[in-house]
């Protein structure tokens, strides 16, 4: 049995709903996508829903670089780093990586946090979590022995620029190598604020 087409602007008014396989929508916005806000109801929402993962960025690898004995250091190695630009002023990122470094004294230690520069790395500002540093604390266990461990971060934007986003030294007691290998990382995630 063959089928014709049908016309549906010429036996329908209005429009079709959920129940019956349409949106019940009318219009909708340019750029933004159909999502189900009950049972049988469709809206239009935007792209940068509260809460929702926007873009994901990750750096790996560097060149080798020697972390201070006790001071800041902002930021462990300028030419590690990762690169994000916020789709929206005002979201968050939350950062994770891990840190290679190698200690040539059992007994050294470094916190080891994020800093971030939104002016192509001229100048980096610390990361903080509810006024805290966010940061990681690394320790030398026996003589040369590399520590491989997290820190974690987040901070709100406040420019639209793009961000470098890298390790910092905090503080420690003694001399250690930021290792240039793949085992150092760093993942951004941009959550819609």
């Amino acid at each position: 049995m063959a089928f014709a087409t049908i016309d549906v602007t010429k036996g329908i008014t209005g429009t079709i709903p959920v129940a019956n396989g349409g949106t019940g929508l009318a219009s909708g916005t340019t750029g933004q996508f159909l999502k189900f806000t009950g049972t049988t109801t469709v809206a239009s929402s935007a792209l940068g829903d509260t809460g929702k993962v926007l873009q994901v960025k990750t750096a790996y690898g560097g060149t080798a670089t020697t972390v201070n004995t006790t001071s800041t250091q902002n930021p462990i190695n300028t030419n590690f780093y990762a690169t994000i630009t916020p789709t929206t002023v005002g979201n968050k990122f939350i950062i994770y990586g891990t840190c290679d470094l190698n200690y040539e004294n059992a007994g050294t230690y470094h916190d080891v946090g994020f800093c971030y520069s939104t002016d192509g790395g001229s100048n980096y500002i610390d990361t903080n979590m509810s006024g805290k540093a966010a940061k990681g604390y690394y320790t030398g266990v026996t003589r040369l022995e590399g520590t491989f461990e997290f820190s974690t971060g987040e901070f709100t934007t406040v420019s639209a620029n793009e961000h470098r986003i890298s390790f910092n030294g905090i503080s420690g007691n003694g001399a250690c190598q930021f290792m240039a290998n793949s085992r150092s990382s760093i993942v951004i995630m941009e959550i819609a604020a």
